[in-house]
């Protein structure tokens, strides 16, 4: 066994049983082998310093998967090369536990056609062997539907201005939003502008917020606490008509809120909180690789940038937090947190104004001239 001394295992191997039986994972080279119990035995010895193995194994079926195992990169050989990238990321990523730099290793480098050649041939081939798409929204409207207004054109306020004015708000006021306002920032983040029918991936709509291949797997929850015409509760937007299906009517929605938002007390009072999901089988159904989980958050990520935007040009706070519950929003919403996952908040509300003056702001030197900054509220003592 004197080998045992010139291989170590691969930094990013992970072994996984996903039907009962043992696979090896390396996502550095996306390669996915099934094994016997056998070959485990065989790489548990160069973790353990107990290197006894049954009788059944003979020397030459030892060498024979030592081997194949070093063929394969699941052995590396400490005399020889390696890729210290690797060894670098699974080291100096080891805080954010093994989900991190195994997402971010297994959705790297992703192989993408780009020439338009091989880009038709690969359509072809997906018209012939996918199923019809899946429906690019979701509906409640003939159980409940309660219209929106027609959203505003927001004219007193340039793209300028809203930049300047989003700010994170901790400190909203009670005084309710207006329903417009509420129909103006669900619209500019998840309505729907038009839709069309393509050649290739069926019908696909088109929002103020980009979507990986036009799938557009986010759907939106508003929690409703201040807003005018509306019940206190929890609402569904349906982006197809335009309009709120009313979940759960609740009298006061701020104890759910402290509770799923881990105790952030500094929110609770803004007018209405959204929560964004993900409907997995829209990008599935394009996409048949890991990166998608990339392209989920930032498709969420584009829907709030808007959802803030809209909220600053309208003059109001706004906030955005990863830290929340999962599996306690995806229970309220009645999402099964398998098919529709939770993903991100944000909220809006009227913002507490603020007397005090800070002492502690070093403005930009590049910033336009006469443009005003919203500041951050100042601390109260």
């Amino acid at each position: 066994m004197s080998r045992l001394n010139r291989y170590y295992l691969a930094p990013d191997l992970v072994i996984t049983y996903p039907d009962g039986q043992p696979q090896l994972i390396l996502p550095s080279v996306k390669r996915t082998f099934k094994v016997d119990w056998k070959v485990c035995e065989i790489i548990s010895m160069f973790s353990s310093e107990d290197t006894s193995l049954q009788p059944i194994f003979s020397e030459s079926m030892v060498t024979n998967i030592i081997d194949h195992l070093v063929k394969n990169g699941i052995l590396i050989d400490k005399e020889t090369d390696h890729n210290l990238a690797i060894e670098q990321i699974v080291a100096e990523w080891q805080d954010w536990d093994e989900s991190s730099w195994f997402l971010h290793l297994q959705t790297k480098d992703t192989k993408f056609e780009t020439t338009e050649e091989g880009r038709l041939q690969s359509v072809e081939k997906f018209r012939k062997i996918t199923s019809p798409p899946p429906q690019y929204f979701k509906c409640n409207c003939t159980s409940s539907s309660i219209k929106l207004p027609t959203s505003s054109k927001l004219l007193d306020q340039t793209l300028v201005n809203s930049f300047m004015q989003r700010r994170t708000c901790r400190r909203f006021s009670e005084k309710p939003i207006s329903l417009q306002n509420l129909a103006d920032v669900l619209f500019y983040s998840g309505g729907i502008l038009f839709t069309n029918d393509t050649h290739s991936y069926g019908i696909v709509a088109k929002k103020p917020s980009p979507s990986p291949g036009g799938r557009h797997a986010t759907e939106l929850y508003p929690i409703v606490n201040a807003c005018e015409g509306l019940r206190s509760g929890v609402y569904h937007y349906c982006q197809k008509h335009h309009a709120l299906h009313l979940i759960e009517a609740e009298e006061d929605v701020k104890p759910f809120l402290n509770e799923v938002l881990y105790g952030q007390d500094y929110f609770l009072n803004a007018a209405v909180t959204v929560f964004y999901t993900s409907v997995l089988e829209r990008l599935k159904w394009k996409y048949k690789t890991s990166r998608v989980y990339r392209l989920m958050h930032l498709e969420t990520g584009h829907y709030a940038q808007n959802f803030l935007l809209t909220g600053a040009a309208l003059d109001l706070g706004g906030f955005v937090t990863a830290a929340f519950k999962d599996s306690v929003i995806e229970e309220k919403l009645g999402v099964c947190g398998i098919r529709e996952v939770a993903m991100y908040v944000s909220g809006i509300g009227h913002i507490v104004p603020d007397e005090t003056t800070r002492s502690d702001i070093e403005y930009a030197q590049v910033l336009p001239e006469g443009i005003e900054i919203r500041l951050p509220i100042g601390e109260h003592s």
